[in-house]
C-alpha cells in the first residue's frame, strides 16, 4: 500500500511539473515584466502605445501593457505601494475603465508579487463601440505602480452579446487567471 501510494505521489509531482515545463515564461528587460504562457498560444504583434505583449488562445486574449512612471507628474501618488493598497472602484473606472465605452468593475482584490510588493486585480464587464457595431466583453486585470514602471496585464474575451461573452468566459476564466497570476512587474 505505501508502494502504491509513493507511485501515485511521484506520478503526480512529475505530471504537475510537466504541465509548469510546459510554461513559457517572458521577461522583457527592456520593459520590465514577466509572464507565463503556455507554450501553444499564440505571440502576436503587440500594437498601440505602451503595449508590450499580447498572446492568444482562441478566443482568449492577453495584453501587457507598462510604461515609464513619473512621480512628480500632476496627480502622481507620492507613495505607489500605498496607492495600490489603498485602491477603490473609482481608481479602476479612472485608470482602466476611460478605455471603454462602459465599464463596470467587480472582484477588486488585492494580491502580492512574490517579493510582497501590491497588485491589484478585477474583472470589468465592458462595451466598446465604433459607429454602429457594438462588441461586449470581459476581462481579468492585474495592475500596478512599483518602482519606476506601471503596467497591467488584462486577459479578454469579446464578442456580439452579453450572454455570447458569458459562455466564452466560463471555461476560459481559469486560463485567464493563470495569466494574470503569473504577471510580475519589475522594480528598480
Amino acid at each position: 500500500m505505501r508502494m502504491c501510494l509513493l507511485i501515485m505521489t511521484v506520478g503526480f509531482v512529475s505530471c504537475v511539473s510537466a504541465a509548469d515545463a510546459a510554461d513559457k515564461t517572458i521577461h522583457d528587460q527592456d520593459n520590465g515584466f514577466s509572464l507565463s504562457f503556455p507554450q501553444e498560444w499564440i505571440n502576436e504583434p503587440a500594437s498601440g502605445e505602451g503595449l508590450r505583449l499580447a498572446i492568444k488562445s482562441g478566443s482568449l486574449t492577453c495584453m501587457v501593457s507598462t510604461s515609464l512612471y513619473n512621480p512628480f507628474a500632476p496627480g502622481s501618488p507620492s507613495d505607489p505601494r500605498e496607492f495600490i493598497e489603498d485602491w477603490s472602484m473609482d481608481n479602476w473606472k479612472a485608470m482602466i475603465g476611460t478605455s471603454f465605452s462602459t465599464a463596470d468593475f467587480s472582484n477588486d482584490k488585492l494580491a502580492r508579487f512574490p517579493d510582497g510588493y501590491p497588485v491589484r486585480l478585477a474583472d470589468v464587464d465592458f462595451t466598446v463601440r465604433d459607429n454602429n457595431v457594438s462588441l461586449h466583453g470581459h476581462s481579468r486585470f492585474a495592475f500596478s505602480l512599483r518602482g519606476a514602471r506601471y503596467g497591467y496585464v488584462n486577459c479578454s474575451v469579446m464578442g456580439e452579446s452579453i450572454e455570447q461573452v458569458a459562455q466564452m468566459w466560463a471555461p476560459l476564466a481559469d486560463k485567464a487567471e493563470r495569466m494574470v497570476n503569473s504577471f510580475v512587474l519589475d522594480g528598480f
